[in-house]
């Protein structure tokens, strides 16, 4: 098919050129327009300086008229220590906490040994029969059992890391 150069063709081409020119252009501007607007919605939601709460002190408390609508009930004052002051308890001194971090470490080297004592006669020795080529083979094989001693022996350092949990001890008292 040969295209012959019409006058209609050529402004045909022209005014399609021209529309998508300035459908892409009005997009671009649109675009622009929706920027704008999601500035100006960021800026609505920027939250406004509040206001400073009030503070009260105990002279506008006391210079507060009291009416009879409601009831106020005020505790007496007593000498006795703050409940914050008594939470906060004095640190032992060095030497009793380092003879503390000794006392917690044999301990727990105890339990660890006593787990490895249990756990070295934990295993027993069995004869198994294995087949290999489809001929039965006996042989030895060591196999670890849970014994009655190994369970009580890893319970009792479970329950001493809680001892120290509970006497507010440091973790790294109950590490090797």
């Amino acid at each position: 098919m040969i295209l012959v150069h019409l006058p209609a063709y050529s402004r045909l081409v022209r005014r399609l050129i021209f529309l998508g020119l300035v459908l892409s252009l009005g997009g671009f501007l649109r675009a622009q327009s929706l920027g704008e607007a999601a500035r100006r919605e960021q800026e609505k939601k920027k939250p406004t300086p509040a206001s400073a709460a009030p503070t009260y002190t105990e002279e506008d408390l006391k210079s507060r008229k009291r009416n009879g609508k409601g009831s106020v009930s005020e505790l007496p004052v007593t000498g006795g220590p703050s409940p914050a002051a008594s939470a906060s308890a004095s640190p032992p001194p060095e030497g009793d906490r380092a003879r503390l971090e000794r006392e917690w470490r044999a301990r727990f080297a105890e339990a660890r040994a006593r787990i490895r004592e249990a756990d070295a006669r934990a295993y027993e020795e069995r004869v198994e029969t294995v087949y290999v080529n489809g001929i039965p083979v006996q042989q030895k094989v060591r196999v670890k059992v849970e014994t009655p001693e190994l369970i009580a022996a890893r319970k009792a350092l479970d329950d001493l890391e809680e001892e120290l949990r509970r006497s507010g001890g440091l973790p790294g008292w109950g590490r090797e």
